[in-house]
C-alpha cells in the first residue's frame, strides 16, 4: 500500500536509449541522485533467475542475463528507485517485471513503477517531471498512471490531500493489528493470521459506519 506512479510504452528509437541515459544521468547530477546504469548485450537471450535468500537471511539475488539497457535513479530516502530500463524491442520496464517476463516465455506485462508515499513530495513531483521529460524527447507513447494525481493535474495540493489520507490510513491498519491477539501457533499461520486481520478491519468499517447512522 502507498502511492505509487507506473509507466509503460516504448522508447521511439532503440538508438536513443544511450541519449536517455546521459540526460537522465545529468539530471541525476544536479539532483544529488544517485544511479545505476545497466548495459547488457542485447544480442543474447535473457535467462536470469532469482536465486533463493542466502543463509543469513539476505534477499534473493538475481542470477543470469535480464537483456536490459538503461539507468536506476534513486532520489532518495523513502522513494523506491525509478527504473527506466529498456528491453532489446524498447519496451520500458523495471528490473522485478521483466524478470518475471523472462520466467514466464514473455507472458507477463512489462511496466516500470516508483512507491513515493514515504519519500518527500517532492520526490513525487520530481519524477513526474522526468517523465513528462522523457514523453516529449524519447517515448512519446509514454502511458502514465499516478495514483497521486499530479501527472494528470500538476496540483500540488491534490497530491498532499491523498498522501495524508492514505497515511492515515495506513496508521489505521497499524492500530488494527495492533489490537489482535493471538497465540503462538496463530502467528505462526499466515493465513489463519490474514482472516484475523481482514475481520478486524471489517468490524472496525462497520463499527463506523453504524456511529455516523447515529
Amino acid at each position: 500500500m502507498g502511492i505509487t506512479i507506473f509507466a509503460s510504452g516504448r522508447i521511439d528509437r532503440i538508438g536513443d536509449i544511450a541519449r536517455l541515459i546521459d540526460d537522465v544521468k545529468a539530471i541525476a547530477g544536479e539532483s544529488n541522485w544517485s544511479c545505476q546504469i545497466l548495459d547488457d548485450v542485447f544480442d543474447a537471450q535473457p535467462n536470469a533467475v532469482l536465486s533463493g535468500p542466502g543463509t543469513a537471511g539476505s534477499a534473493g539475488v538475481i542470477e543470469g542475463l535480464l537483456g536490459l539497457k538503461g539507468i536506476v535513479v534513486n532520489l532518495g530516502p523513502g522513494a523506491e528507485p525509478l527504473s527506466l530500463l529498456f528491453d532489446p524491442s524498447g519496451t520500458l520496464t523495471g528490473i522485478l517485471e521483466q524478470l518475471s517476463w523472462v520466467q514466464s516465455d514473455g507472458q507477463s506485462e512489462r511496466f516500470t513503477s516508483c512507491k513515493t508515499q514515504f519519500g518527500s513530495i517532492e520526490s513525487h513531483i520530481h519524477i513526474i517531471e522526468l517523465l513528462a521529460r522523457l514523453k516529449e524527447k524519447y517515448i512519446t507513447d509514454l502511458i502514465v498512471n499516478d495514483e497521486g494525481a499530479y501527472w494528470e493535474t500538476r496540483d500540488r495540493r491534490i497530491l498532499a490531500d491523498k498522501r495524508i489520507a492514505l497515511g492515515h490510513c495506513l496508521r489505521h491498519t497499524e492500530r488494527v493489528i495492533g489490537s489482535i491477539e493471538t497465540s503462538g501457533d496463530e502467528a505462526l499461520d499466515p493465513e489463519e493470521l490474514a482472516d484475523r486481520i481482514e475481520q478486524a478491519l471489517l468490524k472496525t468499517d462497520q463499527t463506523k459506519q453504524s456511529d455516523s447512522v447515529l
